[in-house]
Formats: C-alpha cells, structure tokens, sequence
C-alpha cells in the first residue's frame, strides 16, 4: 500500500502545497514592500502577521513528513543512503545559495537557518524516525514542542548552536525557522502520513482528488515545484529591495 501510494503523486497534498507557496508569496511580497517603506507592518509585533507566517512554515514542515512517509518504498533505504537523493542535493544548493545571496544583499540580516535549511535537516532527522510508531512520535513531537516553547538560556546565544533556538535572544534575520519548536510540526506529519497509509477510506477520497479548474491547476503545479518557485521568489524579493535601495 506504501509502495502503491509512493508511486502515484497525490495531486490534494500537491494543492496544499501549492497554497503554502502562495501564502509565502504574499507574505514575502509584504516584507518586500514594508521594507521600502510602501507599507508599515511590525512583523515581529503584528499577531495577524505572526499567525500568517505560522501557518505557512506549518503548511510546508507538516507535508514534508507526509511526504517522508509517502517516499518510503521497499528498498528501505538506509540513512547513508538517502543522503545521496537528488531531492536533498537540490535541498542543500538552495539553501546555501540562499544564505550566501542574503549575505550579500543584507548582511546584518542574512538566513543563517530558515525554512529550507530546516526542511533539510528535517528530511534527514525525519528517515530515522520514520519506522518509529505513532505513540512514540506523538512523545517527540510533543517534547519538541513543549522544549521549544518553554526553555530559553543564554548559554545557547552562540552561533554555532543558536539554530537550535534555545536561546533566549532575538534573531536578528530576516528568515528564522529554529529546530525547536518547529521540528515538532515534520514528526506531527509522520503520525498524518502514517494514518494516512492506514486508513483505506482517506486513502481513497485523496486519491480521487484531482484539480479541475485552471487555476486549481495552477496551484498543483506550483505545490509540485514548490522548492523551484521558493528559491526564486526569495531572490527576486532580495534582489528587488537591494535595486530600489541602492
């Protein structure tokens, strides 16, 4: 059944996807503007706009452990393994691209750690927890979380550990998406992919989703290329600010 679902790209979790970049759009488009002073938002104050960033990081880190589950097939691959996959090459170029662009273009607020280098770490994180059971993930996703909300120390403020997100100051960046709490959001998707391949009934209705319209098309396209657009806009939304404040 694994194996079965693996092979056939579910076309409903392409389309939440797809709405995840357009929410990333629009947010992004917003930072853009405010930067230039064309709108006047406090992001780091804002709950609207807190909230709309919530939602989009738990849209993407959610799919991407569904989307663990859904890859797994019955070669098991081992974990050395996996770290020969052209998903997670591709992964890792971007997300150092993204840092070094932003380092050049802003570098007193540059993305040391944002959402595709936790995508990344997760998808490696996420292959050795996979065969773990549903109740023992529901324990991890629950420690990351409450760990995340709750314990803060100066003695994690350093560089080389503050991507943890133990620390107890500001990020000064203009893309911060820590391990804790967010890896809790990836093993919360392995429990959804799980019961997922479980359930026949979900199975089934899933399945027979397909987009209809061209627009819901177009959004399936875009879920399916997610990482493409996600690398792209964010330079060109970099790229726009350094042009206009040059």
């Amino acid at each position: 059944m694994l194996k079965q679902l693996a092979n056939n790209r579910l076309e409903l979790l392409d389309f939440i996807r797809g709405i995840a970049i357009g929410l990333m759009f629009i947010f992004h488009l917003s930072f853009g503007l405010n930067e230039i002073g064309l709108l006047n938002i406090d992001f780091s104050q804002d709950y609207f706009w807190i909230s709309f960033r919530a939602l989009i990081v738990f849209l993407f880190l959610m799919l991407v452990g569904v989307g663990l589950v859904l890859s797994k097939n019955n070669k098991n691959k081992t974990f050395f393994e996996s770290l020969l996959s052209k998903r997670l090459a591709l992964l890792f170029t971007y997300m150092m691209l993204i840092t070094l662009f932003s380092y050049y273009v802003r570098p007193q607020h540059y993305v040391y750690f944002g959402i595709l280098h936790l995508i990344f770490i997760s998808s490696l994180m996420g292959r050795i927890l996979i065969n773990f059971s549903s109740v023992y993930l529901g324990i991890i996703s629950f420690i990351y979380l409450l760990v995340g909300l709750n314990l803060d120390s100066s003695q994690l403020n350093h560089p080389l550990v503050y991507w943890l997100g133990l620390g107890n100051k500001p990020a000064i960046t203009d893309d911060f998406v820590p391990l804790f709490p967010w890896f809790s959001l990836v093993v919360f998707g392995l429990i959804l992919g799980k019961y997922l391949v479980k359930s026949n009934t979900v199975k089934q209705k899933i399945n027979k989703w397909k987009a209809q319209s061209w627009f819901s098309k177009l959004i399936c396209w875009a879920g399916k290329n997610s990482i493409h657009l996600y690398f792209f806009h964010f330079q060109f939304f970099y790229f726009m600010i350094w042009i206009i404040n040059f």
